[in-house]
């Protein structure tokens, strides 16, 4: 068994200055602008080998020597700006420290501490780091056969994922290493939902195999990692569907099948997770009107059609105000498109529940209407019919969206509360919602991209 230490953290200085340096290189880190890293935690790991205290040297300078084999020591560092969800986000670096003799994969650098010269190195793309964290969480194996053929997939923007083919499993596939890069505060809702759907059985979810939780004192578990089971020859639903256009081939078939994947989800997530509020139609209709003034005043493109959009959310509000009964809300994923699906041996399923990463938990976590879900959606189909360069990208598009949504009406129903007609305009808003969204996006990065949003925008007001 392995010993989990959480400590203050107070990292050496010529660590500091290597991570500095390194951090903002990243993809997956959070800070923008003018940010302020400050150390908070150190979590270290015993196994009992009678090594000392793993990577004690890098993190305080208390005399201890250089650590001979790998070492992983997370660090926990609070990232402080104004650019920042709420001015400060909890971002976690995993480090891998050994002696020079043992320089391996994700060498950051090599830094001379009062204890000698220390090998500092990225712990998602090092197999110490891999294996420490797997053992941490109960994995029991020898390291060079739980690592065996490991990889840390490249690209990712939020977190590092490893695969681990030889990871014991019920499936015999593997496993599925996330390592989290922002630390929501408390139970992560990537831990949450698919442990709970993973004991309801549903299979409709990577299975979940485990977590590593930590208490940093306070009472409240961070969640620092997560284990769920290799989904076999799996394949990226984006890609998926992309590959399909780019032949003009229909995704019915395969739009379909993730129809009726959403409704369960859905009522499944109605089932294991608590209920939410009734919706609040003001508040609702109120923040729809704040994204979409604040879209139109920042792309020009909007500025006529800026009528036609009032007047949609105005009838949306005037209908759900009417409602003689109130509308359910419930956990949704909130975070729903192609890019969080996969389609493998046994057909799809759905990951990443986190969310927005950099978002507070509170916002991220609160329940929604499921429509949201089925807006993410409609609107990935279309960049995938664009992306993939679809002979009729509007054709492909409608067809694929005409087969989800048959599905998933006939799976689950619309949000208790809701009449047909409401349902659909509701659909109609929340996918101007996210339209108008990607055409401010796509005006300040990709211009090019910019005819994607816009045509859905005229589709939904046409």
């Amino acid at each position: 068994m392995i010993d989990v230490a959480v400590q203050p953290a107070v990292p050496d200085p010529s660590v500091g200055e290597l991570l500095a340096a390194w951090l903002p290189t990243r993809r997956w880190y959070p800070g923008t602008g003018d940010v302020e890293v400050e150390p908070w935690l150190a979590v270290t790991f015993d196994d009992g080998s009678g090594d000392g205290a793993p990577g004690a040297a890098p993190v305080s300078d208390d005399g201890a020597g250089v650590p001979h084999e790998p070492h992983l020591v997370l660090l926990l560092v609070r990232l402080v700006g104004e650019a920042l969800p709420g001015g400060e986000v909890i971002a976690q670096v995993p480090l891998v420290l050994s002696d020079v003799e043992h320089i391996g994969l994700g060498h950051i650098g090599t830094v001379t501490t009062p204890a000698g010269e220390v090998a500092v190195h990225d712990g998602g793309a090092h197999p110490t780091g891999w294996v420490t964290l797997l053992h941490a969480m109960g994995v029991e194996g020898e390291p060079d056969v739980l690592t065996e053929r490991g990889r840390a997939l490249a690209g990712e923007q939020s977190n590092t994922s490893v695969i681990l083919p030889a990871v014991p499993s019920p499936a015999g596939t593997g496993g599925m290493l996330k390592i989290l890069r922002t630390i929501a505060d408390g139970p992560h809702p990537d831990v949450v939902v698919p442990e709970a759907l993973t004991a309801d059985g549903w299979d409709g979810v990577p299975r979940f195999l485990g977590a590593l939780e930590v208490d940093p004192g306070d009472g409240v578990p961070l969640h620092l990692a997560i284990l769920s089971e290799l989904v076999g020859h799996a394949v990226d639903g984006f890609e998926l569907a992309c590959d399909l256009a780019s032949r003009d081939e229909s995704f019915a078939e395969q739009a379909a099948a993730l129809g009726r994947l959403v409704g369960e989800l859905h009522g499944r997530l109605g089932r294991v997770l608590p209920p939410g509020p009734s919706l609040d139609a003001g508040e609702f209709v109120g923040g729809l009107r704040r994204r979409a003034d604040r879209a139109v005043s920042e792309a020009p493109e909007l500025a006529g059609r800026a009528a036609e959009i009032v007047a949609l959310l105005d009838e949306l509000e005037r209908r759900l105000t009417g409602l003689p009964g109130p509308v359910t809300t419930q956990h949704v994923h909130g975070d729903l498109h192609l890019g969080q699906t996969l389609h493998g041996d046994s057909d799809w399923k759905v990951l990443d529940f986190e969310g927005e990463p950099q978002r507070p938990v509170s916002e991220r976590t609160a329940p929604d209407l499921t429509l949201r879900d089925v807006a993410g959606m409609l609107r990935s189909f279309d960049y995938a019919a664009a992306v993939g360069g679809a002979s009729d990208p509007a054709g492909w598009q409608a067809e694929a969206a005409a087969a989800f949504r048959e599905a998933y009406g006939a799976t689950v129903a619309p949000p208790s509360g809701l009449d047909a007609d409401t349902a659909a305009l509701v659909l109609d808003a929340l996918v101007l919602d996210k339209a108008l969204y990607e055409v401010v996006y796509e005006n300040h990065h990709r211009p090019q991209w910019l005819p994607i949003p816009l045509a859905a925008v005229d589709r939904v007001l046409g």
